[in-house]
């Protein structure tokens, strides 16, 4: 979650295309996803049926659930994206890794068995979700999109005075070429002489 937490913090410090509240909503669909996620993994904790292999987590939870997690962890890819987009250029810097969703697939540690790991996992999962909770009342108290607006017309006015003067140097120095191909020409007299 490390991504949205910078993104957040972009935002908080007004420096993104924020609108607090579509943000917030893409945050708490974000939870609504993890939620589902959750439900999931208490289904496998009520009813964990034969355990599996001692290498992944996967043959105990089944294929079925892993790939509803693994959907869900799709739909929420799309949101995450959104999010960092919001921050605007800063969203460059940010990578796109990370999923809001405990998937199974990951690896037994030795001795631990699929029913240990999946209460990890469903711990891990409601830990997360009341973070992305915590994280669209913090944007919702986020500065207004105006005030990072105003900031960066003030810079954008300087740069422009620069650009300004680079075109003349380049119009100057094009008349000197003009000079040199007025030069060609005689050149080409000489030859003909001959």
């Amino acid at each position: 979650m490390q991504i949205l937490d910078q993104a957040v913090a972009i935002l908080r410090a007004g420096k993104g295309r924020i609108e607090g509240a579509k943000v917030a909503a893409k945050f708490e669909a974000l939870a609504a996803l993890g939620d589902k996620a959750a439900a999931i993994w208490q289904g496998y904790l009520a009813n964990p049926g034969a355990p599996g292999d001692k290498y992944a987590l996967v043959t105990w939870v089944g294929a079925d659930r892993s790939k509803q997690l693994y959907e869900l962890s799709l739909e929420a890819r799309p949101l995450v994206s959104e999010i960092c987009a919001a921050t605007g250029p800063a969203a460059r810097f940010l990578v796109l890794d990370e999923s809001p969703i405990a998937l199974a697939f990951v690896g037994l540690k030795e001795g631990q068995s699929g029913v240990q790991l999946a209460q990890a996992r469903l711990a891990t999962q409601q830990a997360t979700n009341k973070h992305l909770r915590v994280l669209a009342d913090q944007v919702r108290s986020a500065k207004p999109a105006a005030a990072g607006k105003a900031a960066a017309p003030a810079k954008k006015t300087a740069k422009p005075a620069a650009r300004k003067a680079a075109p003349k140097k380049k119009a100057a120095k094009k008349p000197a070429a003009k000079k040199s191909a007025a030069k060609k020409p005689a050149a080409k007299k000489s030859p003909k002489k001959k």
